[in-house]
């Protein structure tokens, strides 16, 4: 019990007195130099990642008595020091990253394993290891740095007792904090347009495009006759309807000529126009020439088409709504005459007749859009339903929400969010994949964080009418470190991914993976500056 209650720095007073000031003494606050790493360099920033969550765990196991897990833990605690000391960028002895870690991973045990014992004690402790701001780094990698320790510690204790939701909070933000120091998130994307465009292909090699009917910020409409839209009667079932799906379908319907992209768009705002204010949006993994024909079909067609529809009326519920299992056969009567009349189809809808859209069949059916799509391939993805947005608990959302879709039974099984919609959808296609996505729901807008995007606003509109832009712009927010994480962990379901970018994790197993994960920050680190 003493010996847990000592200070893990108590373990190296050779360490400790090479120190410059006593802990103690040292100031409780400094400014940066204007030259401070605002990120570590990419293999320093992989061992920090590390030895954080060595020490978390280290922690972990020492609270709880298994001695063999701590003293394996410590030996990668130490392991990992030894590398930051030889890599330099925080000179020869890093040890206050070191101590805190240590002192983060225990005070975190003391409080969710020891009943808040010798808390107050490693919570001062690590106070002292911050102290003073190393002259090589700035304010704010600092306190990432910190964040990035006590995410550990807070993690492994409590998988630990057994506290999964926490665990995995914790778990998200220690990622994105890992990713942080690296250089890596929003707004960290390149400036360059070609090193961006390069960026995109390698972390995102399928073409991707998506209409959303509304940004993130809006609602979008559910139409409660669309004959008000002029729909050929032969268009659908008529009746209720989305106010995306079926605007689409009428610009493309009442049209002789094909359209552009952006004239697609300027065709359904003028449909919607005077009625809804919701301003559709398009976004693409490759900067795609907005005066362009529209089309669904891969330009370079293997011949192979798949088509998932999903349509949720959340009948009997308190969210009913009317038009979306009619969305859906207006949208397949529409892909059945442009190209997808020999497709393979799967169709998701609450009509008692039909599968019933939960959350474990839609991701089912995402996996089945996605698997085994070759170079060639066209492939087809509309949804008509609701739309939530919803507290983001990863932070890597400029908005501070996830963007999510609602299943039927979203009470019990809860929401799609995000990220779990491009792991399972967009991550896994491979290089020459065409994949179109139709979202008529709220909150859409960048639901599934692509590199590009063109908001179809009226300034928007018209700077593509006066040649001014022509071409989709580059999403400042798009978070390439994010999709490195969801790649690294989840390697077998994102091998297309990894292997476009030459990284062949999928047959790697669980520990030689684990090894490599600060291997993955330092390649995307590396690969932004080549």
């Amino acid at each position: 019990k003493q010996s847990w209650l000592k200070p893990r720095r108590g373990l190296e007073p050779d360490r400790q007195s090479q120190r410059q000031q006593p802990l103690l003494q040292r100031p409780l606050s400094c400014s940066s130099a204007p030259s401070s790493m605002e990120s570590y360099p990419p293999e320093f920033a992989g061992e920090v990642k590390h030895l954080a969550k060595s020490a978390g765990k280290w922690a972990a196991f020492e609270a709880t008595g298994n001695s063999d897990g701590a003293e394996k833990m410590w030996a990668e605690v130490e392991d990992c020091f030894t590398q930051l000391q030889q890599q330099g960028a925080l000179g020869d002895d890093p040890i206050q990253i070191k101590d805190m870690a240590c002192s983060a991973g225990r005070a975190a045990a003391a409080q969710a394993i020891r009943g808040g014992e010798g808390y107050d004690e490693q919570q001062q402790s690590f106070r002292d290891a911050m102290q003073p701001l190393p002259e090589q780094v700035s304010e704010d990698l600092w306190q990432r740095t910190q964040k990035l320790c006590w995410c550990s510690g807070r993690w492994a204790s409590a998988e630990a007792v057994g506290d999964s939701d926490t665990a995995e909070k914790e778990k998200r933000a220690f990622h994105r904090h890992a990713r942080a120091i690296a250089g890596l998130g929003k707004g960290k994307a390149p400036q360059d347009r070609e090193a961006f465009a390069s960026k995109a292909k390698d972390v995102v090699p399928a073409t991707v495009i998506m209409f959303s009917g509304c940004e993130d910020s809006q609602t979008s409409a559910d139409v409660q006759n669309t004959a008000s839209f002029g729909l050929p009667s032969d268009a659908g079932p008529g009746g209720a309807g989305g106010a995306c799906t079926n605007s689409m379908i009428k610009a493309l319907l009442q049209s002789e000529e094909p359209y552009s992209w952006a004239g697609l768009l300027q065709a359904m705002r003028n449909i919607l126009d005077g009625q809804y204010t919701q301003i559709p949006q398009l976004s693409s993994s490759r900067s795609m020439d907005l005066n362009a024909p529209f089309q669904v079909l891969n330009p370079e067609p293997s011949g192979k088409t798949r088509a998932l529809l999903i349509g949720i009326n959340y009948v009997g519920s308190s969210c009913q709504l009317s038009g979306c299992v009619n969305d859906v056969v207006t949208m397949q009567k529409y892909l059945s005459e442009h190209g997808y009349e020999n497709a393979e189809w799967k169709i998701l809808v609450d009509d008692g007749q039909n599968e019933n859209p939960t959350k474990a069949a839609m991701e089912e059916a995402m996996r089945w859009l996605v698997e085994g799509a070759s170079a060639g391939d066209s492939l087809f993805f509309h949804y008509s339903g609701h739309g939530a947005s919803i507290a983001d608990d990863n932070g890597d959302e400029e908005d501070g929400k996830d963007e999510c879709l609602v299943p039927v039974d979203y009470n019990s099984a809860g929401l799609l969010r995000d990220d779990d919609i491009f792991r399972q959808l967009v991550a896994p296609l491979g290089p020459g994949v065409h994949l179109t996505c139709v979202l008529d729901c709220c909150h859409s807008g960048t639901i599934l964080d692509l590199p590009y995007m063109f908001k179809a606003d009226d300034g928007s509109l018209a700077a593509v009418q006066e040649g001014s832009t022509t071409q989709m712009q580059e999403n400042p927010q798009f978070d390439f470190g994010k999709v490195i994480q969801i790649i690294q962990d989840h390697p077998a379901v994102c091998a297309a991914a990894m292997l476009a970018g030459g990284v062949a994790m999928a047959v790697m197993g669980e520990e030689n993976r684990e090894k490599l994960g600060g291997f993955m920050l330092g390649m995307a680190k590396s690969f932004f500056n080549r």
